[in-house]
């Protein structure tokens, strides 16, 4: 018998089960949430700059692997569009894209999406500071494909939204 299998054997003859909600949470996203909350209530705006840099350097990361896995084309304006897509449907949010595919003579694109793609990150924050870390990480990851793109937040979830409507547009 491995290790798992002994494990999962220990944990149902103790009777825990397996959908307690403190085991769906990692012990990083715990520690990101309390590290985030200390930072803030001891140096005020400075670490919220801080964690909106953190948040775009982090997005620029993750825009530059999809980017690498996908082989995406940088010059058609949908592709500024595909890592925030991968990044939705890997968080299990649905999206919907509108605007022009083709030519950037229409020169925005805009998403919609069901719901925040960081929505379980950073949990019992201010909404304030998640606003910030989710627009710079979405920023993040269509600059990652276009580095003139802008980025500008319509609707936010964390603001009590029903969907995030971003529109991204073109220099």
């Amino acid at each position: 018998m491995d290790r798992y299998t002994k494990f999962a054997n220990a944990w149902k003859t103790v009777g825990v089960s397996s959908k307690v909600r403190w085991q769906q949470r990692s012990v990083d996203e715990r520690l990101s949430t309390g590290l985030a909350r200390k930072l803030i209530e001891r140096f005020g705006n400075e670490a919220k700059a801080a964690l909106a840099e953190v948040a775009l350097q982090i997005g620029l990361e993750d825009g530059r692997k999809i980017c690498e896995n996908l082989r995406i084309d940088p010059e058609s304006p949908r592709a500024s569009l595909i890592p925030l897509e991968t990044v939705s449907l890997l968080s299990g949010v649905d999206y919907e894209v509108t605007g022009d595919n083709k030519a950037r003579q229409f020169p925005h694109l805009t998403i919609k999406s069901g719901g925040c793609i960081l929505g379980k990150v950073f949990e019992g924050i201010d909404p304030d500071i998640r606003e910030h870390i989710c627009e710079s990480y979405t920023m993040g990851l269509v600059q990652a494909v276009t580095k003139d793109a802008q980025v500008k937040v319509l609707r936010k979830c964390c603001a009590g939204n029903s969907q995030c409507e971003l529109v991204v547009s073109f220099k």
